[in-house]
């Protein structure tokens, strides 16, 4: 909010994760950054949630968070690509590739895919109480914006 009022920006998006932060903080950081303007792009639990939905039609529900970096190895696996997301979680350039890649089940970009599934998640939800949308992200948005910049 302060560095928005520093300077004129013409869309302004507040990136975060759920965590183990409570439901109440979770849900009041959406709901000041909406009524500040801003966008919002969080995952519920965490960021390599949209990740996972890149190589997996994941249909939402819960999926702990702690079993993200052992699924992304699973689905990384037939590439011999390994996802470090315990200690770096630094997306090496043969991961990225991966993920802007073509599905061959699909013939279709990976990211389109994937933004299609988190949408389709994200409209199985009211939106009421975010916090409990869990396994859920607005990243799409967010990518989609990129995308249409390009």
């Amino acid at each position: 909010i302060e560095l928005a009022k520093q300077k004129h920006y013409d869309k302004v998006w507040c990136v975060f994760d759920k965590d183990d932060f409570r439901d109440e903080e979770f849900n009041n950081a959406i709901q000041i950054a909406e009524s500040n303007n801003f966008s919002v792009a969080y995952s519920n639990q965490s960021f390599e949630y949209w990740l996972i939905l890149h190589l997996l039609d994941h249909q939402g529900g819960g999926m702990d968070r702690k079993n993200y970096h052992d699924k992304i190895n699973e689905l990384l696996k037939p590439f011999n690509v390994k996802y470090d997301g315990k200690k770096s979680k630094i997306i090496c350039e043969d991961f990225f590739e991966i993920l802007d890649g073509i599905d061959k089940n699909t013939n279709k970009k990976r990211v389109e895919l994937a933004i299609q599934r988190a949408e389709r998640i994200y409209n199985q939800y009211n939106h009421q109480n975010v916090a409990k949308e869990e396994s859920s992200t607005t990243v799409f948005k967010l990518v989609s914006e990129l995308i249409s910049l390009l």
